[in-house]
């Protein structure tokens, strides 16, 4: 009452002043946010696990050329497929290992300025991870974790990986196989089933754990050097400095149940799995449970924790060679989720994620631009659909 009198004595070009603020508030709605935008320009030191993180991407003087993969790539080729490395044949195991070894010896030895280094890998996720990069014009700092940008820069990060391991061995048929550590059972072969395999697969994979390769990381935890210890999936941010050691009875269930948490309750709508939105003047996301997809959180976290050495840190992550085993898998399970039953289970169609983009280098050393758009079917970076038998599902 004592509001509308002190209207009422206002003056009343006054009060034709507030009736048009007013309508302009309610009337005209907020300006739409945009997609994020990468660009390496004004990189700043970054900033995870207490400390400062410089982790730029080399200087480039070159144009920006987008990457359109209904361009570049041969669609009357046959898919390549990505498959389980506990399912390879020993001839096959052989001759994979042979081809990781040659490749990342000629990786780790180009110059650290070399963009398709794998130090620069390093940088590169570094960079995308830990804040060094800004939304264009702004200081809000970025970061690819914890929204629904995660899932699909892992993908494009794989795949421009991909390809500088098939340029450097001169196979362009290459693949690389995945470290299927959600499967956590050896089960007998059903009679109706053509194909397929059926071997566990939570043991770091023996191809990244001989010495004498350039795909071994001696600084992983002793953990995954243990050939009968399967990776723990329910470790927690608590557990990182002191990781509990639970033998296989005591994981293989956890196991069980964190993917089933992950893959079938959080991650039974597009927001639990994907993970919350994020768009231009958002700041960076640094709470996993605020915004994070429900594997990325659990499961895929937690493997890199366990393993642990640079690969349970984001800033030295991907200076790994299992780090692209790893988040192979996480590519294949995210594809996989849109078939798992009981829920009306797709990708965001928001425009602001559609639209965001990435900067990658590719096999040539150039710097290509990607979208989220061009990511979503896994058939149009030429790769064929992977479904694979688990337990977890049927809980």
């Amino acid at each position: 009452m004592a509001a509308i009198q002190f209207y009422s004595a206002l003056p009343g070009l006054v009060q034709l002043m507030i009736i048009f603020t007013w309508m302009v508030v309610i009337l005209i709605p907020p300006s739409a946010a945009a997609p994020i935008q990468i660009t390496f320009e004004g990189c700043i030191p970054g900033f995870a696990d207490n400390e400062t993180q410089y982790c730029c991407p080399p200087k480039y003087n070159g144009t920006i050329v987008d990457f359109i993969p209904e361009k570049e790539l041969n669609s009357s080729k046959p898919l390549r497929v990505r498959k389980a490395l506990q399912c390879l044949s020993e001839k096959e195991q052989l001759e994979y290992k042979a081809k990781l070894d040659r490749a990342y010896t000629i990786l780790r030895n180009l110059p650290e300025d070399d963009p398709r280094s794998l130090y620069q890998h390093c940088i590169l996720h570094c960079a995308y991870g830990t804040g060094a990069l800004v939304q264009p014009g702004t200081n809000i700092t970025i970061d690819i974790h914890f929204s629904w940008l995660f899932y699909p820069f892992q993908r494009w990060f794989v795949f421009f990986h991909e390809r500088i391991l098939q340029n450097v061995l001169e196979d362009p048929e290459f693949s690389l196989h995945f470290w299927n550590w959600d499967n956590g059972a050896t089960v007998r072969k059903p009679n109706s089933s053509d194909g397929g395999c059926y071997k566990v697969g939570h043991f770091v994979p023996q191809v990244y754990n001989d010495s004498s390769t350039a795909q071994y990381e001696a600084k992983r935890s002793y953990r995954a050097f243990m050939s009968d210890l399967p990776v723990d999936l329910s470790m927690i941010p608590e557990e990182r400095a002191d990781p509990p050691l639970r033998t296989a009875d005591v994981v293989v269930p956890r196991n069980v149940a964190s993917m089933y948490v992950a893959m079938m309750l959080n991650g039974s709508t597009t927001r639990g799995f994907i993970g919350g939105e994020y768009r231009v003047g958002d700041t960076q996301v640094l709470d996993p449970l605020t915004r994070g997809g429900s594997l990325e959180v659990r499961g895929h976290a937690s493997a890199h924790w366990w393993v642990g050495g640079p690969l349970g840190l984001v800033p030295t992550s991907a200076s790994d060679p299992l780090f692209f085993a790893h988040h192979s898998n996480v590519d294949r399970l995210w594809n996989n989720w849109h078939n798992l039953p009981g829920a009306e289970r797709k990708d965001y169609d928001d425009p602001d994620f559609l639209n965001a983009e990435y900067l990658f280098w590719d096999e040539t050393a150039t710097l290509r631009r990607v979208n989220v758009r061009d990511s979503l079917s896994i058939e149009v970076l030429a790769l064929e659909e992977v479904h694979f038998p688990t337990r977890w599902n049927k809980v």
